[in-house]
């Protein structure tokens, strides 16, 4: 799948209308799992599900006019039951440019050797200055999921692309997939409820975070 159109952005300097915008962003990989430490010093470790992604971003203080950009959208969403967009400037793009037109086609999409790995087949076909690299994100159009990219090759023509997590999705949702690395947002829901907005005599709300985690599904 594409974007969702009928999901919401949160709103940011860069939407419409537009909201505030973040003093600051985190973002977590997090793979549930287990670890045991074993009487002889190793360890052995188990995953329960696939990674996903937590985020937080933190506003300032806000005038009521700022904050009624935000608070009512926060609002709509019922705590944690409502997916929505957000987009985080840092990870909107690759680093080196916004990707123009391309010659790379789904057909040259594939799963790598290891389970962490995508191969983009004729790489010189993608166009002057379309460029990924480690620290870049992109999505699929087969899922909503968000990869970071930690390693990428070019051996014979061949990009590989090694991954933050495995895969998420079978192997027929990555083969013949097309690679979208602009305008990347992230699906996710609140990871509770709202949080406080408290109103302070001189008239400003006061900085608050919201907590996120990714959902994919």
């Amino acid at each position: 799948m594409s974007y969702e159109l009928t999901l919401n952005q949160l709103p940011d300097p860069n939407t419409t209308p537009p909201g505030p915008g973040f003093v600051s962003q985190q973002i977590i990989d997090k793979t549930p799992g287990m670890m045991h430490t074993l009487n002889n010093g190793g360890s052995v470790s188990v995953k329960f599900s696939g990674s996903n992604w937590e985020i937080q971003i933190g506003y300032p203080q806000l005038t009521i006019a700022e904050a009624n950009t935000i608070i009512p959208f926060v609002y709509s969403l019922q705590g944690g039951f409502t997916n929505f967009y957000v987009q985080l400037p840092t990870y909107a793009n690759p680093a080196s440019n916004p990707w123009g037109a391309t010659s790379i086609v789904a057909a040259d999409v594939s799963t790598g050797t290891n389970s962490n790995q995508i191969e983009i087949a004729n790489w010189a076909n993608r166009g002057s200055g379309n460029e990924l690299a480690v620290g870049d994100m992109i999505k699929l159009d087969t899922h909503s999921k968000i990869y970071l990219i930690t390693g990428a090759l070019v051996t014979a023509g061949v990009m590989t692309l090694t991954l933050n997590c495995d895969l998420s999705i079978s192997r027929t949702a990555v083969d013949a997939a097309t690679i979208e690395p602009n305008d990347i947002m992230f699906k996710v829901r609140l990871k509770g409820d709202a949080p406080p907005f408290n109103l302070t005599a001189d008239g400003l709300y006061e900085g608050f975070s919201l907590n996120m985690r990714e959902n994919i599904i």
